[in-house]
C-alpha cells in the first residue's frame, strides 16, 4: 500500500458528521500521523511495522469518535495555571480551560490581553452560536464560542467549525488541521461553551475578513442522559449551518514567532537526535528535531525515535516552575515535531526540555532553551 493510499484511508475516515476532533483522538494517531506526512512528503514506501493495518486501526479509532461528547470525558486537569487572573466576560470559559491541555496558553494571553472580544450571534430554528472570542498568532487562529438551544433540544455538542473568507473560500484545509474540546456550561444541557483551533501557513496572507460556519448537534429531550446517546446517526438532530463573520484584529499578526536555534545532540537509544530549533509564539511552543542521512531512511528507527521524543517541556515565571502540555507532533522531511501549550507572552525566565534518564544516560538530564 503506497503512503498516498494510506492517506486518503485516514482522511475518509474523517469524513463523517462528527467533525469535532479531540486532543485525545489526536494522540491516539500521533505515530500514524507522523509516518503519513513523512510519506507524503517524500513519496516513499513506509515501513512502519504492519503499516497498513496500523492506519485502519487508526481509522476504526477516529470512526469511533463518530458521536463522543467531550464532556463524559475530561482528561484529568494539569497543574500549568499561575496565579488565576480575571477573565471577565469570558470567566464561563475558565471550566473549559480547566480541562484543557490548552489551560497555560488560555490563562497567558487572557492574563496579558491578547484577545480579540467578538460576542456575534447567529441564530436560526431555536438553534443560537454566538462567537464569544478569537486568539491567533502567524501559526494558529483559536475561536471561543457559546452554542444554545431552545424548543427541549438538548446539546449533545458543536460537532463542526469551519473557517472560509469573505468569497466562502475556506481559509484552511479541513482534513486533519485542528483540534477543539467543549463541554456544557453551568451543568446546563441547553448551552455550549467550545473551543476551536485552526493551524495556519505563517507563509500566507490570512484574510482580514472571515467567516466561522458553526453546526450543533442535539439530541430530543430527556436523550442526553441515556447511556447509549450517541451511537446513533438516528438520534442526532442537526442545525443549519450558523455562520458568524469577523475581521480580525491586527494585532495578532504584529507578534511575531521568535525562532531559538539550538543545534543540541542528544542520543535516544543510541541513536543521535538533534534539537534543532524551536519557535516561540503566544498559542504555541513548537520543538523541531532533524536526524543523520542514514537514520532520516530508516523508517523502523525513526517510528521508535518518534515515540521517544521528549513530551517534558516546563517554563519559570517568577518563583514558579510551570508546564507547558504537550499537545501532539507530526513527522518532517528531516526529522520531528513536537508541539507544546505556550507562555511566552508571560516572558519566562527559563524554558526547559527534559531529557528522560535511560541507557544514553544515568539521571535526566535538561536543555535550556533559552541559554542556547
Amino acid at each position: 500500500m503506497s503512503s498516498q493510499e494510506e492517506l486518503a484511508m485516514l482522511i475518509d475516515a474523517e469524513r463523517i458528521p462528527q467533525e469535532h476532533k479531540m486532543e485525545s483522538a489526536s494522540a491516539q494517531i500521533y505515530a500514524i500521523q507522523a509516518g503519513l506526512e513523512l510519506g507524503k512528503k517524500r513519496g516513499k514506501k513506509l515501513m512502519f511495522a504492519k503499516s497498513a493495518m496500523a492506519v485502519l486501526t487508526a481509522a476504526m479509532m477516529v470512526a469511533g469518535l463518530l458521536f463522543f461528547n467531550p464532556s463524559q470525558l475530561l482528561p484529568q486537569q494539569a497543574s500549568t495555571s499561575i496565579e488565576s487572573s480575571d477573565w471577565g466576560v469570558l470567566e464561563p470559559f475558565k471550566k473549559l480551560a480547566d480541562a484543557d491541555v490548552d489551560a497555560l496558553t488560555l490563562e497567558s494571553v487572557i492574563r496579558n490581553d491578547y484577545v480579540q472580544i467578538v460576542n456575534k450571534s447567529a441564530e436560526k430554528d431555536g438553534y443560537k452560536i454566538t462567537l464569544n472570542a478569537v486568539i491567533a498568532d502567524e501559526n494558529k487562529i483559536m475561536l471561543l464560542y457559546t452554542g444554545t438551544s431552545s424548543g427541549g433540544q438538548e446539546i449533545y455538542n458543536v460537532n463542526s467549525v469551519w473557517l472560509t473568507d469573505a468569497a466562502g473560500q475556506s481559509v484552511v484545509d479541513k482534513n486533519g488541521n485542528r483540534s477543539g474540546m467543549g463541554l456544557h456550561a453551568e451543568d446546563s444541557i441547553y448551552k455550549w461553551l467550545g473551543k476551536t483551533i485552526y493551524s495556519l501557513d505563517k507563509d500566507k496572507a490570512f484574510p482580514k475578513e472571515v467567516v466561522a460556519n458553526f453546526q450543533i448537534a442535539s439530541v430530543d429531550p430527556g436523550m442526553l442522559a441515556k447511556p447509549n446517546t450517541g451511537t446513533n446517526l438516528a438520534d442526532m438532530r442537526y442545525s443549519d449551518r450558523l455562520k458568524v463573520s469577523f475581521a480580525i484584529d491586527s494585532k495578532f499578526w504584529e507578534q511575531k514567532t521568535e525562532t531559538a536555534v539550538i543545534n543540541q545532540p542528544f542520543m535516544i537509544d543510541g541513536h543521535e537526535v538533534n534539537l534543532a530549533q524551536v519557535e516561540l509564539s503566544p498559542l504555541s511552543i513548537v520543538v523541531k528535531y532533524t536526524l543523520s542521512e542514514d537514520l532520516k531512511t530508516n523508517w523502523e528507527i525513526r517510528n521508535e525515535l518518534f515515540g521517544k521524543t521528549p513530551s517534558e517541556l516546563t517554563s519559570r515565571v517568577g518563583k514558579r516552575e510551570l508546564k507547558n502540555n504537550s499537545i501532539g507532533g507530526s513527522g518532517s522531511e528531516d526529522g520531528f515535531i513536537s508541539n507544546f501549550s505556550s507562555n511566552v507572552l508571560d516572558h519566562p525566565k527559563s524554558i526547559r526540555l527534559k531529557l528522560n534518564a535511560g541507557p544514553d544516560r544515568e539521571k535526566d538530564a535538561y536543555i535550556d532553551i533559552l541559554k542556547k
